[in-house]
């Protein structure tokens, strides 16, 4: 589950990036580096409507990673809940989308996308699953140089460069989506691919319980 899931997350991070770099005027709702960067141009440039909007995102990013670091630490089973919680934020941007306030439907999935880096997973010992890639392409780099000396094998460099190569195919997948369907088909995607992403974790949360059952029915003493 956990390379399906982490591939799956980034794609996702990708897909809503195109959407939301064509609807909020060449904002991210997951590439916070490149609204930082927007953000300091306008601030120069003193286009404050346009540093307004991008704080907000930006805002909303670090409100959906604090709120879901909350949720991380005090769930017993941190990754279905934050799912459902972001599958509801989903449903609320469609919605919205459809409302015609779609500016206020993206910014509502910049929180989701601050919550789903709480979910990234470690893949032959490289984190796998967030939402930016500047960081894979850089592990990228460093895992093949550690082949190379052989510090380490080729399983990191090719998590990495799936990381990378996912979150690419994302963003065509969400440029196309949003030419062709428009912003509330494409919100409808990701919701499609949230609940995807949500039965795998259910699915796998049940297997460990059923694994953790039978290993107690195996030695009921705890041995």
């Amino acid at each position: 589950m956990s390379i399906s899931f982490a591939f799956l997350a980034t794609m996702l991070a990708g897909f809503l990036d195109a959407v939301g770099f064509q609807q909020l005027n060449h904002l991210y709702v997951s590439f916070m580096s490149g609204n930082s960067t927007h953000l300091g141009m306008a601030l120069a440039a003193g286009e404050w409507v346009a540093a307004g909007q991008t704080s907000i995102v930006v805002g909303a990013f670090v409100a959906g990673a604090f709120v879901g670091t909350l949720l991380s630490d005090l769930a017993a089973k941190p990754i279905p809940r934050l799912l459902v919680v972001e599958v509801v934020f989903c449903a609320i941007a469609v919605a919205l989308a459809a409302g015609g306030l779609p500016s206020l439907a993206l910014t509502l999935i910049a929180v989701t996308m601050g919550m789903q880096n709480v979910m990234h997973r470690s893949i032959a010992g490289t984190d796998a699953g967030k939402s930016f890639v500047t960081g894979a392409l850089f592990g990228l780099g460093q895992s093949l140089a550690h082949a190379v000396t052989r510090r380490g094998g080729l399983p990191p460099a090719c998590v990495n460069a799936f990381s990378w190569i996912s979150f690419v195919l994302g963003v065509s997948c969400g440029a196309l989506s949003f030419t062709h369907w428009g912003v509330v088909s494409s919100l409808g995607i990701a919701l499609a691919a949230l609940i995807s992403m949500l039965a795998l974790a259910l699915k796998a949360s049940g297997m460990s319980a059923a694994e953790r059952a039978s290993g107690q029915e195996a030695d009921p003493q705890g041995r």
